[in-house]
């Protein structure tokens, strides 16, 4: 209650002293009906203090209950999800049944994740971070147990009560494959050990483990459970390698999943081996040289022959190189060891004898790799084509041209090949510059890159294991020297020089696979032109034809959604290739069976007060839900709790007086006219 006075206080203060004193001065003159004036001034009192009620008024929020479905892949895997869902909906029912109850349904998958695993606490605190924390009645959780992300426990809920409702059984068996230590990238020739470790709760005799390398069976062995294993990686090729380990399976297992590692190998070479020989010194020598240098990976071995061995003159024995050209070593004994053997305008001199020519040639049948860059010689009787090099040389000589500039250009198969496919995109707005001669020639085998007026300029063939490439000109430096004619020489030679190293990103009908976001974004090199048709075969061998559009420079692209993960084969005429979807980094399947391990192991290990979790086994009875009106006890027998929180949206205060004026008024003048009655009667 509370007094809203019609006077100010210190008036009502000297009335109450006036009539006092009056009263006292009645008294002693012995007035009689007193009690009518007391009365009087205390209603009269009440009046001008003008008491009023005070109310108050308050509109509550709903207390929220999070309810969590975990449907991740260690869920749908071991065919649990039903068993989720009707959980889920029996809780829900419950829920309804509550007064003055908000829920909220968080669902958890593993879409659009590159580190597949069960996020449980990061939803929840995405879905908190909004939400008035002191509205949190209760969360419940039906999962599996196998949550990966326990550290990021919020301590915001440290006073809300968290329910876990386990599915699946306490007791279940299952087989687990780990791998460590399996490299990305791998250097040819390294030997490489990996570790693997299978986890067996089955039984304690030695597993059959398949090894498998590009889909070929390549080792078969008996190893121990629950120990650790090194095993030598096997011997990789260039580029792109799937390594698979595989166990033997059971059928108590509860999921077969995790019986099987799959790994993308990227093999690459530490030190490309090239000898580079050239005829004479040139204006193009140092930019060949430049090039190769500049590669890191490349380690060059470089001779200029001046002379031969049999030429007589009256030049000084001191001026003359002490240095004598190792053929034999080079060219018999070693020839194997290099990758490249780049001829740089080079004229038969007596230097290299047929037999060494010979092996040259073998050497490339056999998988290596010649690139033939020609000059003045090669119409003369010195040239290469007089030799055991022209059984793989893919051209041959017809006249030298050198009356008047032309400008190189690419043919159609040279606008699509990788190798030159890319080489307009600097100069779109400049044209290449002209050179000044080359030698016409027929072209024999191979394909044709570069010409001029049907005459090749750039060719390359594959020659048995090996490749080879043939340059009809000695002007190409001209593009890196000449102030204005510029061309793209750099990009030229190297993707060449890769092409012959056997780079896959250079290869004709080569697969790229590319993860953006849901989605896997496929590329195809290919000289062929028009939109094609592909077959993708999923892990579970689904089959689904994708189309890749032809961007019109020898590139397909084409894009699906998955909606597995694991190995899978996309196929096109005769070729087919295998790429691996987000199974590296899938938690999911590491530990699949239904565990409360890593829930109670967090909070030991960080002491959180377990009054605040509840962990439920779901056997027959779905537990009843209550509300409860504390945190001390929020679980028991075949129930869980949530708590009332009644938190205040809206708070009003309004005021009522207490007696109505117009009543008091009423009393006031009947007590006054009572008074003048009785004293009139006296």
């Amino acid at each position: 209650m509370i007094f809203e006075p019609i006077l100010a206080i210190k008036h009502i203060f000297i009335f109450s002293i006036i009539f006092i004193v009056s009263l006292i001065i009645c008294k002693y003159f012995k007035v009689k009906n007193l009690y009518l004036r007391i009365l009087t001034f205390l209603v009269f009192l009440i009046f001008i203090f003008n008491p009023k009620i005070e109310k108050k008024s308050a509109e509550y929020y709903k207390d929220v209950v999070l309810v969590v479905s975990d449907l991740t892949q260690s869920i749908v895997e071991t065919n649990k999800a039903e068993e989720v869902l009707s959980i889920h909906e029996a809780i829900s029912n419950q829920l309804t049944k509550i007064d003055n109850i908000e829920q909220i349904d968080v669902k958890i998958t593993n879409n659009n994740e590159e580190e597949i695993k069960t996020s449980l606490f990061v939803e929840i605190n995405n879905v908190i971070k909004d939400l008035k924390i002191e509205r949190l009645s209760g969360i419940i959780a039906i999962t599996d147990g196998q949550i990966h992300d326990v550290n990021n426990y919020n301590k915001l809920l440290s006073k809300t009560p968290i329910h876990f409702i386990l599915v699946g059984d306490k007791n279940e068996k299952d087989r687990i494959l780990k791998t460590a230590n399996v490299p990305e990238y791998a250097v040819l020739g390294k030997k490489y050990n990996v570790s693997i470790n299978i986890l067996d709760n089955i039984n304690k005799k030695n597993i059959k483990t398949e090894f498998y390398l590009n889909e070929k069976l390549i080792d078969t062995q008996f190893l121990a459970p629950n120990k650790n294993h090194k095993i030598t990686l096997p011997k990789l090729s260039i580029g792109k390698n799937i390594f698979e380990v595989r166990v033997e399976e059971t059928d108590i297992e509860v999921s077969k999943l995790n019986n099987y590692k799959i790994h993308e190998i990227t093999g690459i070479q530490d030190k490309l081996k090239v000898m580079l020989i050239s005829g004479e010194p040139n204006m193009g020598l140092r930019n060949l040289r430049n090039i190769l240098n500049s590669d890191p990976n490349i380690e060059l071995l470089h001779f200029t022959i001046l002379r031969p061995p049999t030429k007589r003159d009256l030049t000084p024995v001191k001026e003359l190189s002490l240095i004598p050209f190792p053929t034999q070593e080079l060219f018999a004994a070693d020839i194997s060891k290099f990758n490249l053997i780049i001829f740089d305008q080079y004229g038969l001199q007596g230097i290299l004898p047929n037999k060494y020519l010979d092996n040259i040639s073998n050497f490339v049948i056999s998988g290596g790799a010649l690139l033939d860059i020609v000059g003045r010689k090669h119409l003369t009787e010195n040239s290469l084509i007089y030799s055991p090099i022209k059984q793989i040389l893919p051209t041959n000589p017809i006249e030298s041209i050198s009356n008047g500039r032309f400008r190189p250009e690419l043919t159609k198969i040279g606008e699509r090949h990788p190798i030159t496919n890319k080489l307009k995109n600097n100069y779109l707005e400049k044209p290449w510059g002209k050179w000044a001669n080359y030698t016409k020639s027929e072209l024999i085998s191979g394909k044709a890159l570069l010409h001029h007026k049907n005459a090749p300029l750039l060719v390359v063939d594959n020659v048995g294991k090996g490749r080879v490439a043939q340059i009809l000109s000695n002007e190409s430096w001209v593009w890196k020297k000449s102030l204005n004619d510029k061309g793209p020489l750099i990009e030229l030679m190297r993707n060449t020089i890769h092409w012959l190293l056997k780079n896959p990103k250079l290869e004709e009908n080569f697969f790229s696979f590319y993860k953006e976001s849901n989605s896997v974004k496929i590329r195809l090199n290919s000289i062929i032109s028009g939109d094609i048709i592909t077959t993708i075969i999923t892990p579970n061998n689904k089959s689904i034809d994708l189309k890749l559009k032809d961007a019109g420079n020898g590139i397909y692209e084409g894009e699906f959604i998955p909606q597995e993960r694991g190995k899978f084969k996309i196929i096109w005429k005769n070729k087919s290739e295998h790429f691996v979807l987000n199974d590296k980094n899938n938690k999911e399947i590491e530990e699949i069976t239904s565990s409360d391990y890593k829930i109670k192991n967090y909070m030991d290990r960080n002491n959180i007060d377990t009054k605040n979790f509840n962990i439920v086994w779901q056997d027959q009875v779905i537990p009843s839900i209550l509300r409860i009106y504390n945190n001390k006890i929020i679980n028991g027998k075949n129930w869980i709790g949530i708590l009332e929180k009644n938190v205040p949206k809206v708070s009003e205060t309004s005021k009522q007086n207490l007696f109505n004026w117009y009543i008091v008024l009423i009393i006031l003048v009947f007590l006054i006219f009572l008074s003048w009655y009785k004293e009139g009667k006296n």
